[in-house]
């Protein structure tokens, strides 16, 4: 018979969760190549997180945390710059290990004094 705190350690997939963090050292499948194709983001809900899987310009896929740590805004509707993706509105830019590697209107080493980040996973296009 299962225990509730059983059942606890089984169901919760979030990040910081003994389940999470194991199903988190797997692949899954999280889109069609076609998904991405047509527009260059697509939100993805996966393990108990809100994601962003983007192409940017360069053509490699990245998944990166659906939020701009500056001013909480949707990277959803972020633009590929280079190899990453800018945030809408404001402008900063996230590679696909989830650094910021530009910030507009700050010195040009701001983002690496700050070493603002935000949740990345690789992706694989198969």
């Amino acid at each position: 018979m299962m225990t509730p705190e059983d059942n606890e350690l089984f169901t919760r997939v979030g990040p910081c969760t003994k389940m999470g963090e194991l199903l988190r050292r797997y692949w899954h499948p999280i889109a069609a190549t076609d998904e991405v194709t047509q527009r260059p983001t697509k939100a993805v809900r996966i393990l108990g997180e809100s994601l962003v899987l983007f192409r940017d310009a360069l053509g490699n896929f990245g998944l990166i945390g659906d939020r701009c740590p500056h001013r909480r805004a949707s990277l959803l509707f972020g633009m590929p710059d280079g190899d990453g993706l800018r945030c809408a509105y404001h402008g900063w830019r996230f590679d696909r290990a989830g650094h910021c590697t530009d910030m507009p209107g700050e010195p040009p080493r701001a983002a690496e004094k700050r070493r603002v980040s935000i949740a990345s996973y690789p992706v694989e296009e198969l």
